[in-house]
């Protein structure tokens, strides 16, 4: 089966191959890097004919065992397969002529949260709603899609000129299959990483997505990541340290998952949190970032429910 079959039933935007092996001297002019990561790398593009501008990203096919980068080629499939105002829109996509690379051609935004919250901007209190309200019509798209995302954070977070989020990077995304008995541990960006895939589950949910969700609102509201841990272990040691320790009360089944039986759990009251964010925060916010790190999954809000929590009472538009 080749490439190009994989994705037509999926989509209407695929073209044919490009004749050259890059996308320079095509339609799109290359203008610069604005990131690279392990499977590709996203360029700053112009389209010629339109003077119109988007980004680019240039993932490689091949390399792995089989000849194939599978988890590339499944990236392409959910953004070609998913629209939505607030999931990056994928223009095109199209095929060196040596089959090695992949183009994808989506919507430029320009700016994302992580490098605001950088260069020391404070959101507004309304700003972090319309931000969070619309990361959560994204997120419960992409769940009601049968698709995780498994590496929600502030840098995979854009905002354009009209303060419309979009949520990009898809390399670590998969479609959920609730008979799935195996998911990769080595996903989503450590200090948004939930404790049951710190713990050892392999079969873990959508739910994990809400869980990087509880970080991104604290972070937003604060300026500061929530657990930002230097590997696994001191990762679950500063979540036992802000929430407590988990009990088999609170989360079934704890004991069952691989790596309890490695650690010896501290003697934490479980929630006794967040007072050290009562005076910062208010209540209502507080109350949604602990409903999105519940310890348990299965007792985790998911993205509709938390699209009716009383946090989103009375959001006006604001520039962003």
């Amino acid at each position: 089966m080749n490439y190009i079959s994989l994705f037509r039933k999926n989509t209407r935007l695929i073209g044919p191959p490009f004749k050259i092996d890059t996308i320079d001297n095509f339609s799109y002019k290359r203008l610069g890097l604005i990131d690279s990561g392990t499977y590709g790398k996203v360029f700053k593009v112009k389209n010629r004919k339109f003077k119109k501008l988007y980004a680019c990203k240039e993932i490689k096919l091949t390399g792995t065992k089989d000849g194939l980068n599978l988890i590339a080629l499944r990236e392409i499939n959910i953004l070609l397969s998913i629209s939505h105002p607030n999931i990056i829109f994928v223009r095109e996509a199209k095929m060196n002529f040596l089959a090695e690379k992949f183009f994808i051609i989506m919507e430029y935004c320009n700016y994302d949260i992580k490098s605001i919250l950088d260069s020391t901007t404070k959101f507004s209190q309304n700003q972090i709603k319309m931000i969070i309200k619309q990361l959560l019509y994204g997120i419960s798209t992409l769940h009601d899609s049968f698709v995780i995302h498994r590496d929600l954070k502030t840098s995979n977070i854009l905002l354009n000129k009209k303060g419309v989020l979009k949520i990009c990077d898809f390399g670590m995304a998969r479609i959920f299959n609730k008979n799935s008995i195996y998911l990769s541990q080595e996903v989503i960006t450590l200090w948004y990483r939930p404790p049951e895939i710190l713990l050892g589950k392999k079969n873990y949910t959508t739910s994990v997505d809400l869980w990087a969700m509880g970080c991104i609102l604290s972070e937003l509201t604060t300026s500061n990541v929530l657990f930002s841990g230097k590997s696994e272990l001191d990762q679950l040691i500063k979540i036992f340290g802000c929430l407590g320790a988990p009990t088999s009360e609170i989360w079934l089944n704890l004991h069952s998952y691989p790596s309890t039986k490695k650690i010896i759990f501290p003697l934490q009251p479980y929630n006794s949190v967040f007072s050290k964010m009562y005076g910062k925060l208010d209540s209502v916010t507080i109350d949604l970032i602990q409903k999105f790190l519940v310890y348990d999954p299965v007792k985790r809000i998911s993205a509709r429910c938390a699209l009716r929590h009383k946090f989103f009472k009375n959001v006006l538009y604001e520039k962003i």
